[in-house]
């Protein structure tokens, strides 16, 4: 019963990025990026593709790696062309001669191959990492596993992305060792839904299942609580860094369009969806305000717009948080990025 309110609470009354957030607006607070490299999981997506167009179109950074699923080279060229067309948008020259490269990197999160693959590519083009903003995940209600096992929710939202940033960590150190005055941050997308994890959070000895005793609310829910502890994890073992976890908000995107062919419930709610929901140019402040802004704290959970301290007792528990890095460490403690 408490699981079903809290989905209904996420459902129904999540945050729609208004009420007493920050006053964020792209174009007026993103900073100067110049010179900076950024790399952004899921950005052929809507939130990704979105994130990526306001950073090059207000913040001007020389490089945007584009981390998203394998396609074709003609499908890759399109997905970068329109994020470079979407940023110009009506610029003057002086601002064209700014025009952000944009790059594409196969990455599939289901497979440990294509990530220590990924990594190795960025690598082998780059020698610094500024912002990585791990925006890639998935909801869905049929059961499935990764490559390597794990339940497909927490394979893909978690694990995945947590070993794509410990093969990304020695670059993203090195950036701040070596660039002056550099400002190295990793933005963690999370989701308020990470209330709806199963009772007494993450379950360790379930999550090499498909976890076949869990609604499809509570796989993601596990796996959005399990990403809240990781940033924190990441800021408490790296303090020169800024780890941070967000909430975008409910948001209307083609994951919700995919859901609705599986779940009846979404299905029965998207005549209100307008009511509850709000468009990707809003969702994705708390996004641009995570990667950039002056006020971050290193460690917190911020839901729209930069909004602390609405985390669940679970996602407060520092003893989970601890258990989850012991547990990430064994895992893919092993796993190396390999050479090209």
């Amino acid at each position: 019963m408490p699981e079903l309110m809290e989905m209904a609470r996420v459902t129904l009354f999540g945050s729609r990025n208004a009420g007493n957030g920050v006053d964020f607006e792209p174009a007026r607070d993103i900073p100067s990026l110049a010179g900076k490299v950024i790399l952004i999981t899921g950005a052929a997506g809507d939130l990704g593709r979105s994130t990526a167009v306001e950073l090059a179109r207000h913040g001007h950074p020389a490089r945007i790696y584009v981390a998203d699923l394998p396609r074709s080279e003609e499908e890759k060229k399109e997905v970068v062309d329109r994020i470079q067309r979407e940023a110009r948008g009506d610029a003057s020259d002086h601002d064209r001669s700014e025009t952000t490269e944009v790059r594409f990197l196969e990455l599939n999160l289901t497979s440990f191959e294509s990530i220590q693959k990924c990594a190795a590519e960025f690598v082998a083009q780059e020698d610094r990492l500024d912002i990585l903003i791990l925006n890639a995940g998935i909801i869905r209600v049929r059961l499935g596993l990764t490559s390597e096992g794990y339940e497909t929710h927490f394979g893909l939202n978690y694990v995945g992305h947590a070993l794509l940033s410990k093969l990304l960590l020695p670059t993203l150190l090195r950036t701040k060792e070596t660039q002056a005055g550099a400002d190295v941050r990793v933005v963690v997308v999370s989701s308020e839904g990470h209330a709806i994890a199963p009772a007494g959070g993450i379950q360790f000895d379930k999550v090499r299942t498909g976890c076949r005793d869990m609604t499809y609310s509570q796989r993601y829910g596990q796996s959005k609580l399990a990403l809240i502890g990781f940033a924190r994890e990441l800021a408490r073992h790296h303090p020169d860094l800024t780890m941070v976890a967000v909430h975008p908000g409910r948001i209307l995107t083609g994951m919700a369009d995919s859901l609705a062919t599986e779940s009846l419930l979404v299905r029965y709610t998207r005549p209100i969806a307008q009511f509850i929901c709000v468009p990707v140019s809003v969702g994705i402040r708390n996004h641009l305000w995570a990667a950039t802004s002056s006020d971050v704290v290193s460690g917190k959970y911020y839901e729209p717009v930069g909004v602390p301290g609405k985390e669940s007792k679970l996602a407060l528990d520092e003893s989970l948080s601890q258990k989850l890095w012991e547990w990430t460490e064994s895992e893919l403690g092993a796993v190396s990025s390999p050479s090209l």
